[in-house]
């Protein structure tokens, strides 16, 4: 889930001469041959911009440390450029942090920061051409995955708001449409993704009749996705600058923007913080507060959230009915080849899945991995980090000595997948005995996807939608056996699964019967229309 960049420091840097050009062509290739040939041109160039395309190329492939000295590189060559210390304060040392120390130093730093760009004036005629290269970088991405930093990701709207003030003030007041809404939807991931799978079935249903819809498809998927969004309205294909979709949406002029999710991709972020609609939300794709002032409303699912969710989101809160989304049921697994040979001889052999991307693998989680294991010596563990091999190998390092200290052997008891299509990734599941969810942020899609095959998944309830998902999945389908307290009930309930077969195969066939709790349901169709339909800005004070 790594964010994407505008090319904002590739479009300002000098061209580079044609026998330093020749002189890259033989560069290796793949991911790691681009690093090398984007620091190569960092060295021999000497430009501020060289090094951040550098640093762009290393964090687009998780090598965060390597980033972290190009963007150091970036300040040494200009101090005042405020889009290297932007990113620098965004981005961890690692997707994953190596150790608990530095995933408490992070957000130390991270505060720090965002109290150091409060401060700074970005009307000043030097410092607001610098705004779109910091917020056109990076989102408070990484801090989600740490904690529930609430009060400071109200900040952090505020200061994105204030900063992006600077460049545009916006649309100046304007009446809704009497009838026939016009719907702007803006997002980066219509396409083959959690987001297009939750949201584009509901956006789909709305009845044209009402509702005339736009698709501000940031980033475009496969041909049958664009289909469908040209199909459900009119399609806005991408990619476009920043500048050009502000533009769009001027001229569109919507009654409301609907953001799928903000906080995972920084073009939507900057244009969120615009008031460029007479009412702005934002739905659930990323279950956290965007905290922006300009975010008039948050649609959530009623029954993932707490009671108190209110506390949690800095926009006016909007319960979905039920899960809040339009998913619906997939295909059977099919029995395939890349499930053979994953159950071993060994009748007692038990495989457990934890389905979470390197993000959510936080270093307290390697404990209670191991405990698990340690408790269950015919187990193995199936993770799915989502990151590139070499990520996978710091992942696996860091992980080894909490492995070590219970008796466990990492190699031959924790399986590593790379990337895999969906299908194939349901098929592995199906064949696993029961399923880990993670501390602190918990699988939602993911849970989705599992638990209709019937995988009872080890969850913590905890008190934020983030920290609730699976938990909150399990209440709903009535089968709260697998709730824990905390991370060493986690421990206790894991080990109970596995050592219990028989309780496996009655949740296994009690998820599956209730499954279809999980998909669409017409109250939340019918919600979101008449949410859209009758919704009015907030009145001023």
């Amino acid at each position: 889930m790594s964010q994407r960049h505008d090319p904002i420091f590739s479009a300002l840097r000098a061209p580079v001469d044609r026998a330093y050009a020749e002189s890259c062509r033989h560069e290796p290739q793949g991911a790691s041959g681009r690093r090398a040939a984007a620091r190569r041109r960092a060295e021999v160039l000497g430009d501020l911009y060289s090094a951040m395309d550098w640093a762009l190329e290393c964090l687009a492939g998780y090598r965060y440390r390597e980033g972290h000295a190009a963007l150091a590189e970036a300040r040494r060559r200009d101090p005042r450029f405020l889009a290297a210390r932007w990113m620098a304060f965004q981005y961890p040392l690692d997707p994953s942090p190596a150790s608990e120390h530095e995933q408490a130093a992070f957000a130390h730093r991270w505060r720090e920061e965002l109290a150091w760009f409060e401060a700074q004036d970005f009307h000043r005629p030097d410092t607001a051409p610098q705004v779109w290269p910091c917020i056109g970088s990076a989102t408070p991405f990484h801090l989600h995955y740490l904690e529930d930093a609430i009060p400071e990701m109200r900040r952090h709207g505020h200061l994105v708001a204030r900063m992006m003030s600077a460049l545009d003030p916006g649309m100046s007041p304007r009446p809704m449409r009497s009838h026939r809404r016009r719907i702007a939807v803006v997002s980066a991931h219509l396409r083959e993704h959690t987001v297009a799978r939750l949201f584009l079935p509901l956006l789909e249903g709305l009845d044209r009749e009402r509702f005339e819809l736009h698709f501000l498809d940031l980033e475009p998927g496969a041909p049958e996705w664009r289909a469908r969004l040209a199909a459900a309205g009119t399609h806005h294909a991408g990619p476009r600058p920043v500048l050009a979709w502000r533009q769009l949406l001027g001229v569109l002029e919507p009654d409301v923007i609907v953001y799928p999710e903000i906080g995972m991709e920084p073009v939507h972020q900057g244009l969120a913080a615009l008031r460029l609609a007479p009412v702005q939300v934002c739905l659930w794709g990323h279950p956290v507060t965007s905290g922006l002032p300009t975010i008039d409303h948050a649609l959530v699912p009623d029954v993932l959230e707490p009671v108190d969710a209110d506390a949690h989101y800095h926009e006016r809160l909007v319960r979905l009915p039920g899960l809040g989304h339009g998913l619906a049921p997939p295909p059977p697994v099919a029995s395939s080849p890349p499930t053979a040979g994953l159950r071993r001889d060994d009748p007692g052999a038990i495989e457990i899945l934890c389905a979470q991307s390197v993000f959510k693998l936080l270093p307290a989680q390697d404990a209670v991995f191991a405990r698990i294991l340690r408790g269950l010596p015919t187990a193995r563990l199936h993770l799915t980090p989502l990151v590139p091999d070499e990520a996978i190998a710091e992942l696996r390092a860091r992980m080894r000595p909490a492995f070590e200290r219970e008796g466990v052997d990492p190699d031959t008891r924790v399986v590593v997948h790379g990337r895999m299509p969906l299908e194939r990734f349901r098929a592995l599941a199906a064949a696993c005995d029961f399923g880990l969810d993670t501390l602190g942020w918990s699988g939602g899609m993911s849970a989705l996807d599992l638990l209709p095959l019937g995988l009872p998944i080890v969850a913590i309830e905890g008190p934020t939608m983030r920290s609730r998902q699976t938990a909150a999945l399990l209440r709903w389908l009535d089968t709260p056996e697998p709730i824990a307290r905390d991370a060493a009930d986690m421990v206790e309930v894991a080990l109970r699964l596995g050592r219990d077969a028989a309780l496996r195969e009655r949740l296994r066939g009690q998820l599956r019967g209730r499954a279809p709790r999980l998909y669409a349901r017409a109250d939340t169709q019918q919600a979101l229309a008449d949410f859209l339909d009758t919704v009015r800005p907030a009145k001023a004070g």
